[in-house]
């Protein structure tokens, strides 16, 4: 075989990896959306601990769909210890609610 049909087969596999990487959809890395929540947050809470699941959930919010992911905080405020949930969107990393832990109605932010 020559190499210019070398060079082509290649280049024609590199271009079909290329597109199907940009048509699948990307959701950001567990860690990714832990930080972003933390940076989003740190003014208004003092962060002590935090957890998120690291599996993406599929939620329906405002009437539309989202993957999701799911976590906590940990912030102490004149030395009590508060419990926060927060659901955050895995594509766009944007904050869909958090909440005081156990409570029922979430604080739409």
């Amino acid at each position: 075989m020559k190499a210019s049909k070398w060079i082509l087969a290649g280049v024609a596999g590199f271009a079909a990896g290329y597109v199907a990487a940009k048509r699948l959809p990307q959701t950001l890395t567990p860690e990714k959306a832990l930080n972003l929540v933390k940076d989003q947050t740190r003014d208004e809470f003092k962060i002590t601990g935090s957890w998120i699941n690291v599996h993406p959930e599929e939620v329906k919010r405002f009437g539309l769909p989202y993957t999701v992911y799911k976590g906590g905080l940990s912030s102490r405020l004149h030395s009590k210890l508060t419990q926060y949930d927060f659901t955050i969107d895995a594509k766009t990393g944007s904050i869909l609610d958090i909440s005081k832990h156990g409570d029922k109605v979430a604080a739409t932010v």
